[in-house]
């Protein structure tokens, strides 16, 4: 019976303190990539200490600082790493002394604060966004670099030999390429590679303008076929991949597929404009 008042005592005991109006300590921050949106959103935390505080104004801007300094540091961790292509990621440069990574922390250094919020305590929460594409502020200006531009593969076959042998005919009228990669496991990079089934690369970096792929990215990522696809325009080339590689982060297309996209494309040209959709 003793023991069991004193349990009852101390649960009391803990209700009275946290009824009292005293600072929360919050949870840790969190940063997320959004490829759908093509951002890294960030949110900081930071507490208010009366103690350290001339006036509760004074707390107010203490913790709003705390607070956008916590979201700074999520949005670094979670910028260094994002993988640039299927085996490296942005914090690999660390180890090879590249300045990428202090063009990042800058990058991030000018994140755009979306929304601030206080509780009753005064402390503050704070969300920060940083865009993955973009020609001034974006994580692709800082990590893509220029190199030396190389022309699409030519096809396997010519557009005779494809339309006998798979009954597919060359239109010229598609605004787009939709990779439907769904329940296959694909994990977005900012550099993809299309390959068809023996290995070819048919669509990779090195096929593109620097400075489109810098504004706008390689191609988007859409959440299944009722996601974002306006990327690919109003008729878009649709195909499915049979499989991706490399860490889950290629897509892979039949060859006659692939032939099928690079003779549309001599056409159209909707690899050269980066009008491609990948389907997750």
């Amino acid at each position: 019976m003793e023991s069991l008042r004193k349990i009852i005592c101390f649960w009391a005991i803990i209700g009275f303190l946290l009824s009292l109006n005293m600072p929360r300590t919050f949870a840790a921050g969190s940063a997320i990539t959004d490829w759908d949106r093509e951002i890294i959103t960030g949110t900081g935390y930071g507490v208010a200490d009366p103690a350290k505080a001339k006036n509760p104004g004074h707390a107010r801007i203490m913790a709003h600082q705390a607070a956008i300094l916590d979201a700074f540091r999520r949005l670094a961790e979670q910028a260094k790493g994002i993988h640039v292509t299927a085996t490296s990621s942005i914090s690999d440069n660390i180890s090879t002394g590249d300045v990428v990574i202090g063009e990042v922390d800058a990058v991030v250094k000018r994140a755009r604060v979306v929304s601030e919020n206080y509780d009753e305590y005064g402390n503050c929460s704070v969300v920060m966004e940083v865009p993955l594409f973009g020609v001034n502020n974006s994580i692709a200006k800082a990590v893509l670099k220029p190199v030396a531009k190389e022309a699409f593969p030519a096809p396997t076959v010519n557009e005779t030999t494809i339309q006998a042998t798979v009954n597919v005919t060359i239109t010229g009228g598609y605004t787009g390429l939709i990779i439907d990669c769904s329940g296959l496991g694909l994990k977005p990079v900012m550099s993809p590679v299309i390959r068809n089934a023996n290995q070819q690369p048919i669509y990779g970096y090195k096929n593109l303008d620097y400075d489109r792929v810098i504004d706008k990215g390689m191609a988007s990522y859409a959440s299944g076929m009722s996601g974002n696809l306006s990327r690919a325009g109003s008729n878009p080339l649709i195909i499915k991949a049979v499989r991706v590689e490399d860490h889950n982060s290629y897509p892979v297309v039949d060859t006659a597929d692939a032939d099928r996209i690079l003779l549309e494309n001599q056409k159209s040209h909707f690899l050269d404009s980066c009008a491609v959709v990948f389907v997750r």
